[in-house]
């Protein structure tokens, strides 16, 4: 066992560790992790840390002390490139590919680093991995943007951190085209009672496909429509702005997918992220769109019978487990070309058809046992005659959206029957199951426990699809993903207008 002496020395590395920008967003529990997997050297002045035309991968984290990064022109002719003071990281490129050292390090003076070898790292918990990894890039990044400056003539421009985003101005320079403007959202009115539970009824599956596709509007969040009128008039060039709100709207979102979509533009291949839709359709053109859309929030006072607190949970539901799923797909470190996070906002938007075919059913998930024994889809197709999986996947087809958004809205109840992109359904599934152990529901549900999330097919899925997965015990991840999500959770929901 470690001597009370080794602890404290232990102790004083994190502390000390933690001052280092590189390690600021680490806690402590990853930085015992973290050098349990990396090599502490103390390296005295004038020795080389790195030799220039050598080849390894091993990324060096200067903790104390300061380095001399210089390259040879000729035999005893170097010149000096940069000198690096604690914080600062060498040897990136190393961990990417392959590659001959191009430049040298020399310490300055007594110097104590951090060895960190890829092969080694791999070995750590993923949820560091995850962590260690993001930290590398943002480096990276940063320093392909001051490389690029200088090339441009430009001076230094420092680290920039994260800020929250600003408020959204309050007014616009007017357009040449006038669009109505949409009110705020109106103040919380006193819920309802609730309606009485509606008679089972059978309705055969064309009739219910039928209505289904006859349904024209969907109901827009309040809250969203109302950040997003400053959007729709005059010139605005935040695109990323403007696609980050009509990504917290799963009906705004599909529209804007569909109209992308259609024949009128001609795409070889489906557009699956607003952001992509944006740039396809051009904004002046998703303003119109858009307006149109919002304007319907005078609709939206009805939707599940009136009950801010269904509709409010059903908006909020969907945003949680696109934001869970894109958590899960790093983690897992799952590599897929399709849109995480808005096949999760997406995943229940069947249940805006069903609610307009029987709104007394929804209310009635407010009644404490209301489910006892049954699952959602299986009181829909009691009560409405069809549940919203089916709904949805109709839906999804009518709008034209991608297969693999059509097979996540049809399937993310039962991931076994998923066919064409199975691994996003597998994602969706877990990433439903984590909103609801969190609560994040319409209503009361029958709970959701880590015994439910580990006992999901989706892990068969994941498992077959990621060879590096195979040996991982799901219960320990779900605990250890219970944990993050814990650390994440203020920022998943913290921003979601409601």
């Amino acid at each position: 066992m470690p001597t009370q002496r080794e602890n404290t020395e232990q102790d004083q590395r994190i502390t000390f560790l933690q001052k280092i920008p590189f390690f600021s967003s680490f806690d402590d529990h990853e930085i015992k992790q973290l050098m349990g997997v990396s090599r502490w050297l103390k390296v005295p002045k004038g020795k080389l840390v790195i030799k220039e035309n050598t080849t390894d991968r091993i990324l060096y984290i200067l903790v104390k002390g300061s380095v001399s990064v210089f390259k040879t022109l000729g035999p005893g002719k170097t010149i000096e490139l940069t000198t690096l003071a604690a914080g600062a990281t060498f040897g990136e490129m190393a961990m990417v590919a392959e590659t001959k050292r191009t430049a040298g390090v020399c310490t300055l003076e007594d110097t104590y680093i951090l060895m960190v070898e890829p092969e080694i790292l791999h070995h750590a918990n993923v949820f560091l991995q995850l962590k260690f990894y993001k930290r590398f890039c943002e480096i990276m990044v940063q320093r392909l943007v001051q490389t690029n400056r200088k090339l441009s003539g430009l001076p230094d421009e420092p680290e920039v951190k994260p800020v929250p985003l600003p408020a959204l101005p309050a007014k616009r320079a007017p357009s040449k085209k006038k669009v109505k403007p949409v009110a705020p959202a109106p103040s919380p009115a006193r819920e309802p009672e609730l309606p009485t539970i509606p008679k089972v009824k059978t309705v055969a599956r064309t009739r219910m496909q039928r209505r289904i596709l006859a349904c024209r509007d969907l109901p827009v969040n309040p809250a969203v429509a109302s950040q997003i009128s400053a959007f729709l008039v005059g010139d605005y060039d935040d695109t990323r702005r403007f696609a980050e709100l009509l990504s917290l709207d799963p009906a705004m979102a599909a529209k804007v997918l569909q109209v992308a979509n259609s024949s009128f533009y001609r795409r070889t291949t489906p557009v699956s992220s607003v952001a992509h839709a944006l740039v396809t359709v051009g904004i002046k053109n998703i303003q119109e769109v858009v307006a149109e859309e919002a304007l319907k929030i005078m609709d939206s006072d009805d939707i599940f019978g009136g009950f801010q607190t269904l509709s409010q949970a059903f908006w909020q539901h969907g945003v949680v487990v696109g934001r869970i799923a894109e958590l899960l797909k790093e983690v897992i470190r799952i590599d897929t070309y399709e849109d995480v996070y808005l096949a999760g906002l997406l995943h229940d938007i069947g249940k805006l058809p069903l609610d307009e075919q029987e709104p007394a059913f929804y209310p009635q998930l407010l009644r404490p046992d209301f489910l006892a024994g049954s699952s959602i889809c299986e009181a829909e197709h009691q009560y409405i005659g069809g549940d919203h999986c089916r709904a949805g996947g109709w839906l999804a087809e009518k709008l034209g959206l991608s297969k693999s958004f059509i097979e996540v809205i049809s399937q993310h109840h039962t991931p076994q029957k998923a066919n064409e992109t199975p691994t996003l359904v597998a994602l969706i599934t877990l990433a439903d199951l984590f909103a609801c152990q969190r609560d994040i529901v319409m209503g009361n549900i029958p709970a959701v426990n880590d015994e439910v999330i580990n006992q999901s097919f989706a892990w068969i899925l994941i498992r077959e699809s990621q060879k590096n997965f195979m040996d991982v015990n799901v219960d320990d991840f779900i605990t250890e993903f219970n944990q993050e999500l814990d650390r994440s959770w203020q920022n998943i929901i913290g921003d979601i207008p409601l």
